[in-house]
């Protein structure tokens, strides 16, 4: 496949450049430079264990209406896609794709044909949450049960840790204990998914604005007092968080998560809210054997819906002129899956439909679609949710309106089966080009990888630029189309200096360099002076490209005494002279500058990389 290559933004202190570029790519969906290049704010939203009929169960028990139903013979190959209704929000998003989401040490991929030509072959080998969590938040896959480590013990980085270095503001909500294995993904790192203390000290620790869930250790699943019960968080971390020792705000009770909600203005900088249950807000209540009453028979805890927690978050996270990195979870439709219990999947979305509802609502009326990237998709499927007769063939769900809809349950753990992606605003089209994979029944699907891989792409992987140093990046693959061109400007100055391809690889060029050396003899004690530079490797998220593909051909713009420019040709990995003047050439002002010449290698991934040009001035004698 041929890689597109995108060499953007090489900044310095005193100056700022971009480069854009982008080359033909085949069957990869056109994506402009405007739509692909930052997201202010990112917005996750995730049904835990919601294959495609779990966002459509909610839709036939509200509506009678569903979105994505097919049939599908194994026997023949017949396939029927049958016509939908388009009825939640985000099924009227630009980018729906389907995602893929094995783990490293499960099934370790997803045959497409295999899968629909077999009813069983989903069962077998699926990822748990921690895996497809990982993946999610960071890009990289890993073993079930591990958080935040590659499969040999390497630590990664999280999306939280990343827009936190970038200064934006981080915040994670569910619908099931805080530090569950969906939203611990996105910022911890843990061998053990299941060490549930050592993950609560890790998010408490961490620079996290926002933390909200269940796990309460004071109240049951009822939302009723009962004896402490230390399962979710510790003793002393409950009493630190509880008590004002962190620089967490502490809500717990319904009223102070609707007034966070309520707030506008005059929301805390840090939240830590645990809503008054021991493990799901609602899903664990009584009446849990229930399954075949309609969905809000059972009486409701008096606890914080998914909706009004996220919308507090929200406040709390747009205080941020920076931005904001938001993960919201519904993770509970994951448990009503396990048990097969139709009642309680269906109350499970619904609130989560209403939590994206509140959400978009928010984006339209605080923000902008041009700023902010909505997200709504599953990290795996649950229960192997079906139409009635399904087996060996996959049938349609059908219903009506207010009632429980015709269905069957084929699995109580999770599946290898795809689950829906819905996106807009800033950088979706970015989603949708990474979407290269095809399957015959759900069409165009990318990995969940690819998922946590766009997310550091959008914030971007730019350096600090403190004094001495250069910020470089470099996109490749993140826009497709006609052949096109590069790009330069330099802070302060209007116009862009254009760049054409020169072969494989793509020129720019530094900013100048100015030495001034005004120095006596005896200051300089008979000596010169060299600038040399070094280049980081271009990063993007936990994807690396070496920076021996990075050279430059220094010149000299100007000299008042004969300074000498360094090799042409020279890769940037190690230090080399850009400029250097002896005893008798060092005096007065000298201006340096270079070709930059970027070479990506063929086996490169897509991505947005970030890296930087350390210069620096040293007397020789």
């Amino acid at each position: 496949m041929n890689r597109n290559a995108q060499l953007g933004r090489v900044g310095a202190v005193a100056a700022t450049l971009s480069v854009g570029l982008a080359v033909a790519a085949p069957s990869v969906p056109a994506a402009t430079a405007e739509a692909v290049q930052t997201a202010k704010n990112v917005i996750v939203l995730i049904s835990d264990g919601a294959g495609y009929n779990h966002f459509d169960i909610a839709s036939l028990y509200e509506s009678g209406t569903a979105y994505n139903q097919v049939e599908v013979d194994p026997t023949t190959g017949w396939v029927e896609q049958v016509p939908g209704t388009p009825t939640q929000v985000y099924e009227s998003y630009p980018v729906q794709v389907a995602q893929s989401h094995y783990s490293a040490n499960g099934r370790a991929a997803y045959a497409g044909n295999d899968a629909w030509g077999a009813f069983g072959w989903v069962n077998d080998g699926p990822t748990d949450s921690a895996a497809a969590a990982t993946a999610l938040g960071t890009g990289v896959k890993t073993n079930n049960g591990v958080l935040g480590y590659t499969p040999s013990s390497g630590r990664l980085t999280t999306i939280v840790e990343h827009a936190s270095a970038l200064g934006k503001a981080t915040g994670l909500v569910t619908s099931v204990t805080f530090n569950h294995a969906t939203p611990a993904g996105f910022v911890a790192h843990n061998a053990d998914r299941n060490d549930y203390h050592g993950l609560a000290t890790e998010m408490i620790d961490s620079d996290l604005n926002v933390i909200m869930g269940a796990g309460h250790p004071l109240f049951n699943d009822d939302n009723a007092h009962r004896n402490p019960y230390y399962q979710w968080i510790s003793a002393a971390d409950y009493a630190r968080v509880s008590s004002g020792q962190t620089p967490y705000e502490y809500v717990e009770t319904r009223a102070q998560f609707e007034q966070l909600a309520d707030a506008a203005s005059g929301a805390p900088d840090r939240v830590f809210g645990l809503a008054q249950v021991a493990e799901t807000l609602q899903y664990n209540r009584s009446g849990l054997a229930n399954s075949t009453v309609l969905p809000g028979t059972d009486p409701r805890n008096s606890v914080p819906s998914l909706d009004v927690m996220a919308k507090g978050a929200l406040n709390v996270l747009a205080k941020d002129d920076d931005g904001f990195f938001l993960m919201v979870e519904g993770g509970a439709v994951d448990w009503a899956g396990h048990a097969n219990q139709t009642t309680r999947v269906i109350e499970e979305q619904i609130e989560f439909n209403e939590a994206v509802e509140a959400i978009d609502t928010w984006v339209q009326e605080n923000s902008n679609w041009n700023e902010t990237l909505v997200i709504v998709t599953a990290d795996h499927e649950t229960g192997y949710l079906a139409g009635p007769g399904a087996d060996p063939g996959w049938t349609a769900m059908t219903g009506q309106a207010g009632e429980l809809p015709n269905v069957t349950w084929h699995s109580g753990n999770h599946t290898n089966s795809l689950v829906p992606l819905f996106a807009k605003g800033a950088g979706s089209e970015l989603l949708a080009a990474r979407a290269t994979s095809w399957d015959r029944v759900r069409g165009a699907y990318l990995d969940n990888t690819d998922i946590g891989k766009t997310l550091f792409d959008l914030f971007g992987n730019l350096r600090s630029g403190t004094p001495g140093t250069v910020p470089l990046e470099v996109g490749l693959g993140l826009e497709s189309g006609a052949p096109g061109t590069l790009s330069l400007r330099i802070a302060r100055v209007a116009d862009p200096v254009q760049f054409s391809a020169t072969g494989p690889a793509w020129t720019a060029a530094l900013p100048s360099v100015t030495v001034r050396d005004s120095r006596t003899d005896v200051q300089a004690r008979a000596g010169g002076w060299t600038v040399a530079g070094r280049a980081d490797d271009f990063t993007a998220g936990n994807r690396v490209i070496g920076a021996e593909n990075l050279g430059w051909s220094p010149r000299i713009l100007s000299s008042q005494s004969g300074a000498n420019p360094g090799v042409g040709g020279v890769a940037l990995k190690n230090p080399a002279t850009l400029a250097s003047a002896d005893q008798n050439t060092r005096a007065g002002v000298t201006v340096a500058g270079a070709d930059l010449s970027f070479t990506p290698p063929a086996t490169a991934d897509y991505g947005r990389y970030g890296s930087e040009i350390t210069l620096t001035l040293f007397a020789t004698d």
